[in-house]
C-alpha cells in the first residue's frame, strides 16, 4: 500500500497501514501511548477517538472550536482547548468531566500520564496545575509565555518550553528542578523517558538532545530548519519536520533512516507510538495517515 502523503528523497519510506479522511477538516490531534488510541478534533466540533488501526472507538459532536488537544498516556482522560480560553476535560468515553473558562489565551496544555493532573499555560506567562476535580494545586510563574508542556512519568514534574530560548523543569510543588534560559529559539519539544531523552526542535540550533536533568547531550544537525519533533518512548525512532516541508526519520543516535518531502505541509499532528513502529500524520485538510516505521 502506498500513499501520496510522502515523496521519497532518501532511503526506504515507511509503508502506509491505514488512511482516513475527515471531510470537515482536522483542527488538532493527540495520541495516547499506553492505550494506543488517536484523538482527532474536527473543525465542525466533532471529537473522535480511533484505535491504532484506524477503527472508530468513540465519537461526539460536542467539542466546537478545538484548538489544542491532549490525552493521558493510559487514555483515561483528555483535555481540549476550545477557542482561546475554554478548557474541557473528558474521560475515555469522551464524556465531559469539567469545563472552565480561564483568563487569558491558553498557549499550551498537558495531561499527566494517568490522568491525575492537568496543566495549562496562558499568555500571561503562568502555568496552572489542576487535579481531576479542577482544583488548582499550583501556579507557576514563567519568564515568557509557554508554548509546550510535558508531564514527566518518573517524577512529579512538568517540563515547559517557551519560544526565544527558555526551557525548564518544575516540580508540582513549585520547585525549579532545572532551568536553561538560553536554549535557543524553541519549536516543539518531545520527551522519551525510557531513553532518558528530551528532544527540542530549536530552529536554527538544530534538534537539541538533552537528558531529563536538562544537560545537553548533543545536537542532530539536519538539512533544514527543524520546526517540530516526535519520538518513541523506547530508544528507537525520532521524526523531525522542517520548515521547508521535509520529514527526517532518525534513530536515537542521530543516524538518518529516510528523508521524505511533504506535498502538503499543513500538518496539524505528528505522533510516534511507544515502540517506534508507527508514525501518525494529520493534515488540516482532514487527511489522517498511519505508517509502519
Amino acid at each position: 500500500m502506498s500513499s501520496s502523503a510522502l515523496r521519497p528523497l532518501s532511503g526506504a519510506l515507511p509503508g502506509l497501514t491505514f488512511e482516513e479522511f475527515f471531510a470537515d477538516g482536522i483542527s488538532a490531534t493527540a495520541f495516547s501511548t499506553e492505550s494506543r488510541s488517536i484523538g482527532v478534533a474536527s473543525s465542525s466540533g466533532r471529537l473522535s477517538l480511533l484505535s491504532e488501526h484506524g477503527e472508530r472507538i468513540n465519537e461526539t459532536v460536542q467539542f466546537a472550536g478545538v484548538r489544542l488537544l491532549c490525552l493521558a498516556d493510559n487514555g483515561a482522560a483528555g483535555l481540549a482547548v476550545c477557542g482561546d480560553r475554554q478548557l474541557r476535560c473528558f474521560d475515555r468515553q469522551l464524556q465531559s468531566w469539567w469545563d472552565a473558562r480561564v483568563t487569558g489565551r491558553v498557549t499550551a496544555i498537558a495531561v499527566a500520564p494517568y490522568g491525575s493532573h492537568f496543566a495549562f499555560a496562558t499568555d500571561s506567562s503562568r502555568i496552572h496545575i489542576v487535579n481531576s476535580e479542577r482544583k488548582e494545586i499550583r501556579e507557576i510563574q514563567s519568564s515568557r509565555p509557554v508554548e509546550h508542556l510535558h508531564f514527566l512519568a518518573h517524577q512529579a514534574a512538568v517540563i515547559a518550553a517557551a519560544e526565544y530560548g527558555d526551557l525548564s523543569c518544575t516540580s508540582l510543588a513549585g520547585d525549579v528542578i532545572w532551568h536553561d534560559p538560553q536554549a535557543g529559539n524553541l519549536g516543539m519539544t518531545a520527551v522519551a523517558e525510557a531513553g532518558d531523552r528530551l528532544f527540542v526542535a530549536a530552529f536554527n540550533h538544530g534538534v537539541q538532545v538533552r537528558d531529563l536533568d536538562g544537560t545537553q547531550m548533543g545536537t542532530f544537525a539536519i538539512d533544514g530548519i527543524p520546526a517540530a519533533v516526535a519520538c518513541s518512548a523506547t530508544e528507537d525512532s525520532v521524526v523531525i519536520r522542517t520548515l521547508e516541508g521535509r520529514l527526517f526519520c532518525l534513530n536515537f543516535d542521530g543516524k538518518i533512516r529516510w528523508i521524505a518531502e511533504l506535498p502538503d505541509d499543513s500538518l496539524v499532528g505528528m505522533h510516534i507510538n511507544a515502540t517506534g513502529s508507527q508514525l501518525i500524520l494529520a493534515w488540516e485538510s482532514g487527511r489522517l495517515c498511519s505508517f509502519r516505521l
